[in-house]
């Protein structure tokens, strides 16, 4: 499995003005630094909690129908707003856009899954011969997304700001506040 994002996130989770705030930094001489960071923090935060925070369009490509997901495919990112095509490539490169009525998006939120109520599809070759295109992310923009997550990227920004070393990492507190977003695991 590998998932490729075709359009970033709009924004970041917190914008540069909001993270210099909670720094308590008022110049302008370390700004790339702190955007770079915010970006880290996101991925952090993306990876600890298993979901995107700001919308993106990703494409996912498997080898195999997954077989926890009976009848379909777990997605390996969520929340899954929409499901913009399923593709099924051939050895030759073509492909073979699936019609939508074949399948449905379940779990959009928890373990989001494509299912296939006639029977999945065949695949034309062995390796990467599904691609998933879909639409993930909790919120369109910043201030729709949950304040513990935002929370939880000022706070790993912080850490990582204050820890240039490298001794840094998630503070608890972030993670405390990461766990309620975290998939649920069957």
């Amino acid at each position: 499995m590998s998932i490729t994002i075709i359009n970033p996130p709009a924004s970041e989770p917190v914008s540069l003005a909001e993270a210099k705030l909670f720094l308590r930094v008022d110049h302008e001489a370390e700004d790339d630094l702190i955007t770079a960071l915010i970006i880290a923090a996101r991925e952090a935060v993306e990876a600890g909690c298993g979901r995107a925070l700001i919308t993106r369009r990703v494409r996912e490509s498997l080898d195999i129908w997954r077989r926890e997901a009976i009848n379909g495919a777990v997605l390996g990112l969520g929340p899954v707003s929409a499901v913009i095509a399923v593709r099924l490539i051939a050895d030759n490169g073509a492909q073979s856009v699936l019609d939508p009525e074949r399948y449905r998006l379940e779990g959009q939120r928890d373990r989001p899954r494509l299912v296939f109520p006639p029977g999945l599809p065949a695949t034309l070759r062995s390796a990467g011969g599904i691609e998933i295109e879909y639409d993930a992310g909790f919120a369109d923009d910043a201030a729709d997304l949950p304040s513990a997550l935002r929370m939880a990227v000022l706070q790993i920004i912080a850490s990582l700001y204050e820890a240039r070393d490298g001794a840094g990492g998630a503070p608890a507190s972030a993670r405390a506040l990461m766990r309620p977003f975290a998939p649920v695991r069957l």
